[in-house]
């Protein structure tokens, strides 16, 4: 459905441009670069999901709202892209590195920020009340 805004993405992958693209923003540059969605049955949305950086192993608490997931596969087979994030709980496609570009892709909402450095000051204050951490937030 997103023919004019695929055809835009392409242009931008055939810059040096770096890019860091979001939810929709990963599906069309997979989309873009000849790479497939499909379907969901249920979807993923709301908070608390978790999401594993397969670079480091972590694993982060995310924030999602869609539909359809990206194939990874094609990608990878032709040496377009490679996955760097995974769901955890089922498994799909979270996240694209672009080899040989400056482009990396999440389907989560990193910007909504629901994991557990939200209340992280929280710690900071109680390290302040145990007499420690003289910088803490008050």
């Amino acid at each position: 459905e997103c023919v004019e805004i695929i055809e835009e993405v392409k242009k931008l992958y055939e810059t040096d441009i770096p890019i860091f693209a979001i939810c929709l923003g990963h599906q069309l540059m997979a989309l873009a670069t000849g790479g497939d969605t499909y379907k969901m049955k249920y979807g993923h949305r709301g908070g608390n999901h978790p999401v594993k950086d397969l670079s480091t192993g972590r694993v982060y608490i995310s924030s999602q709202n869609h539909g359809y997931v990206v194939d990874a596969e094609e990608l990878e087979k032709k040496h377009i892209a490679r996955p760097a994030f995974v769901n955890v709980n089922d498994g799909t496609n979270e996240g694209m590195v672009y080899e040989g570009k400056n482009i990396f892709t999440v389907q989560f909402h990193p910007e909504a920020c629901p994991g557990p450095q939200d209340s992280g000051y929280l710690f900071d204050r109680f390290m302040e009340m145990m007499g420690g951490n003289d910088n803490a937030e008050k």
